[in-house]
Parts: C-alpha cells; sequence; structure tokens
C-alpha cells in the first residue's frame, strides 16, 4: 500500500500526538450551527453533518505538525473466502478502532477534510487490513494522524 506524506515535521508521533491535543479547543455552535474554532490559531475545525458523523478540516499546520500521511484503499490481492465478495484492503494502522470495538477509517472529503466511515475487517495480513465492507477502492484515508484527527472529532476532555 503507498502512503503518501504530505508534509515534514521534525517532531515524532507522541511529540505531535501531546502537541495537538493540547492546542485542540472546540467550543459551541456558532450561528450557523458549524461547531468551529474561536480562532484563527486553532489546528481543526469540527463540522457537524446532518444525519452524519462530523467532519474534521486541519489545518495546513496541523496537518504538518501531526505528519500527517494518506494511503489509498485498494482491491484485495488474494482475498479468502472469509473476505467477502469484493473485498478491499488498506493498511492495517489506518483502522480506528473505538471503545466499543467497532472500526473506522478517516475518509478524505476534501483538502486536509475528513469524516470517519465504518469498515468491517475480516482479518489482518501483515500490514494490511483486508476489509469485507468499507470505503471504494480509490478512496484516500488518514494513515498516520488517526488518534489526532480522532482527538479532534472527540474534543479534548475538559475544554
Amino acid at each position: 500500500m503507498p502512503a503518501r506524506h504530505l508534509s515534514g515535521s521534525g517532531l515524532g508521533c507522541c511529540g505531535a500526538l501531546a502537541l495537538l491535543l493540547v492546542s485542540i479547543a472546540v467550543t459551541g455552535c456558532s450561528s450557523s450551527g458549524a461547531q468551529e474554532a474561536t480562532t484563527a490559531n486553532e489546528p481543526a475545525v469540527v463540522t457537524p453533518v446532518d444525519g452524519n458523523l462530523p467532519r474534521i478540516q486541519l489545518t495546513d499546520d496541523a496537518a504538518s505538525r501531526i505528519g500527517l500521511t494518506l494511503t489509498t484503499v485498494s482491491a484485495a490481492s488474494g482475498p479468502s473466502r472469509a473476505d467477502g465478495p469484493h473485498p478491499e484492503a488498506v493498511a492495517a494502522g489506518a483502522v480506528v478502532y473505538d471503545s466499543a470495538g467497532a472500526t473506522w477509517v478517516f475518509v478524505q472529503q476534501g483538502h486536509l477534510t475528513f469524516q470517519r466511515a465504518p469498515v468491517v475487517v475480516s482479518r489482518v495480513v501483515g500490514n494490511t487490513a483486508m476489509l469485507r465492507s468499507g470505503p471504494p477502492v480509490g478512496a484516500q484515508v488518514a494513515l498516520v494522524g488517526v488518534a489526532e484527527i480522532k482527538g479532534a472529532e472527540e474534543g479534548v476532555p475538559g475544554e
């Protein structure tokens, strides 16, 4: 699976996560109904989408700090019967597990804009998650930076 690194940073993954989580402050709804960051210096804007999960838009600076990298959903090679009739594959690192055990990926919706999408993982082979269902082949998903995008979506407790 080819990964595409969007920008360089001298911070390690843990340092980038700590830096982003410390700087995220998501506030209440504005008059437009969108949940927005209060200043131009905020790293992410979370926008509710009617009937769907919210969209998270990162700033260029935030994407750089977290080392945001994308990967592409591909058609599975060498699928087994357990993978379903039209299996897809994605880098296992792109898959997020929530507290209930559900699996997700963050699909790119536009420039530095992501929305969580459910996936059903049939198995993991090496660094590849075989998907029984998920985004279509060719979809771009976050690979590095998924924890930070999830943190932006959920907010930081006490903020």
